[in-house]
């Protein structure tokens, strides 16, 4: 037998004033009477009673449940995109600052390749919103999600020094034109220990085994020189050679000239788990609060 929906003290209110209005046309002062009772709209007290006749009992004005999902329909063809970029676009993405923006990007081009209208940047927002969700939900029912990720055991300075990388959110423009050139890269560096960022580089290029040797010179040696030459007056004490670098699986991380170099200088390469940003949770906030 199906199950009978859930009753609560207003259901039984509605049923109350509904009840002694009989089954006679209902004239527009009763509803106007019915709906200052119920502190509703008087027209929807006449949706309500025409429930509550076609079925004289209370369960019968409980609301409606309804399987659409939050948000506004779309063109079948519109919702299709969305779809597809939300489970076949973004999961391939990495280093996206702003996700959100950039998903409703591809959304956007997608749909001028198609010759149909984009939705709106608060639909995108709302189909993304469900979707992480949903995830969230599978992730829940995995084993693996029960078990604690552990922390780090640093107990002296530069122990561990985690590095990243991810693009800024300013974009470059040239000082003639102001034509947009591109959005910079930080890379950071953070002492698990201190909590200190010990080492930082902005530039235009993608981190590449270069950029990553400069870092960590820059965080070897002292900083003032640097400082000066910026005509940056600030007091940056953090130097050292770190004992363990903490990286991603990037392919810069994973050079033979950043493993020769670190060997060089004893220093030990640690990698976290494909796909498990918790296991770098120090620098990924630090990320997130400068973006």
């Amino acid at each position: 037998m199906p199950r009978s929906p859930a009753i609560t003290e207003r259901e039984l209110q509605i049923a109350n004033v509904l009840r002694p209005l009989g089954t006679s046309p209902l004239t527009r002062d009763q509803a106007l009477m019915a709906s200052n009772l119920l502190n509703v709209h008087w027209t929807h007290v006449y949706r309500l009673r025409k429930r509550f006749l076609a079925s004289p009992v209370v369960s019968s004005v409980v609301p409606r449940k309804t399987d659409r999902k939050p948000g506004p329909r779309l063109d079948p063809d519109v919702e299709s995109i969305v779809q597809k970029a939300l489970h076949l676009w973004l999961p391939k993405q990495r280093q996206l600052a702003h996700p959100l923006l950039d998903l409703g990007t591809e959304i956007k081009r997608r749909c001028k390749a198609e010759k149909v209208k984009s939705p709106s940047r608060n639909t995108v927002a709302g189909r993304w919103a469900v979707y992480r969700e949903e995830q969230a939900a599978l992730l829940a029912k995995d084993p693996a999600a029960q078990k604690a990720p552990g922390n780090f055991n640093a107990k002296s300075l530069l122990d561990i020094v985690q590095i990243d990388h991810t693009q800024a959110d300013a974009f470059v423009v040239d000082p003639w034109f102001r034509r947009t050139i591109g959005r910079p890269w930080l890379t950071l560096a953070i002492d698990i220990t201190s909590r200190c960022v010990v080492g930082c580089y902005v530039g235009m290029e993608r981190l590449n085994a270069g950029t990553v040797a400069l870092l960590l010179s820059r965080i070897a040696l002292p900083k003032a020189p640097w400082l000066k030459t910026l005509g940056v007056e600030a007091a940056w004490p953090m130097q050292g050679i770190p004992k363990i670098l903490h990286l991603d699986n990037a392919a810069e991380f994973k050079s033979k000239a950043l493993k020769a170099g670190c060997a060089q200088y004893g220093i030990d390469l640690m990698y976290r788990p494909v796909g498990r940003p918790h296991f770098g949770g120090h620098i990924e906030r630090l990320n997130r609060t400068l973006m």
